[in-house]
């Protein structure tokens, strides 16, 4: 499915804002049209159903954003703040839906159900149970559409919707791609003279970068030292679909993330300023 995800979180919100507002409309329109206990009754049973819609909605949101983050820390070792904010309201939301007395006959929203009859209490009870029900089914939705994502998604995690260019929730993995199309960014900042120096003692100690192209972190590594010096430094692209490709030796290495400096055979982790950089170069080159 190439499906922005931006969309489907669009589409989501949207679900639950309208699902929100619905009983505010209901009502409004219940009472213009009738005044009578019978209209009350139903009012309180359509209610009910939309209660369970957005407990519904709600609970798929959370348990699919929990899914997805756990990839993106666990397969990506990424960083989303966007992903991260949405999966946090996602998880805020189901919250307040299960135990804000959003499920029907909820002792929190008893005072509704107050002097309605037998018939009335016995569809709110069903609608209790259905509300259950609803929201297993929908942690049950989540996990078979996190299985699918789980399935087509390698340890390079090139066709994860952040780590590629499309930004799709299940980018094209076709073999015919062009995978020259999936070369960095180029590097459009000027070295200093500090980065021009720290690149010289990085060559002489053997360093490399690894990388993906899809990289955001990668490439402000790369602005960071600049074009001139970027040229002099080895880099590795470790996505399975970046250009010139270098996965199985990203592999060997048990990379922890990307960037990742190899500096005197040792392992850096992380994106690092210039000064970080040469602390860290520095004490390479003493313990040699």
């Amino acid at each position: 499915l190439d499906i922005p995800l931006s969309v489907l979180g669009m589409m989501a919100y949207t679900m639950v804002f309208s699902l929100a507002i619905f009983p505010v409309l209901f009502n409004e329109s219940n009472d213009n049209s009738s005044s009578s206990s019978a209209g009350g009754d139903a009012a309180v049973v359509v209610n009910g159903q939309n209660r369970i819609a957005l407990l519904g909605v709600t609970t798929l949101m959370a348990s699919f954003s929990v899914y997805l983050i756990s990839l993106i820390i666990g397969v990506l070792h990424a960083s989303c703040l966007f992903c991260f904010l949405s999966a946090g309201l996602s998880v805020s939301l189901a919250g307040l839906s299960w135990f804000g007395g959003m499920l029907p006959g909820s002792s929190l929203n008893e005072e509704l159900y107050k002097g309605m009859d037998g018939n009335v209490l016995s569809d709110i009870s069903e609608l209790r149970k259905n509300g259950m029900s609803v929201g297993a089914s929908s942690v049950g939705l989540a996990t078979v559409m996190a299985l699918g994502i789980f399935l087509t998604v390698d340890d390079s995690a090139s066709t994860m919707p952040s780590a590629t260019s499309s930004g799709t929730l299940l980018a094209s993995t076709s073999k015919t791609a062009r995978f020259e199309e999936n070369a960095p960014p180029a590097i459009t900042t000027t070295s200093s003279k500090a980065a021009l120096a720290l690149a010289a003692d990085l060559n002489s100690l053997d360093a490399r970068m690894f990388g993906a192209f899809w990289c955001s972190h990668c490439y402000d590594q790369k602005q960071a030292l600049g074009y001139e010096a970027m040229q002099t430094i080895p880099y590795i692209e470790c996505d399975r679909e970046g250009f010139n490709s270098k996965r199985d030796f990203c592999k060997e290495k048990d990379l922890p993330g990307y960037p990742t400096w190899e500096i005197g055979g040792k392992l850096f982790p992380g994106e690092r300023s210039v000064d970080e950089l040469r602390e860290m170069v520095d004490e390479v080159m003493s313990s040699k």
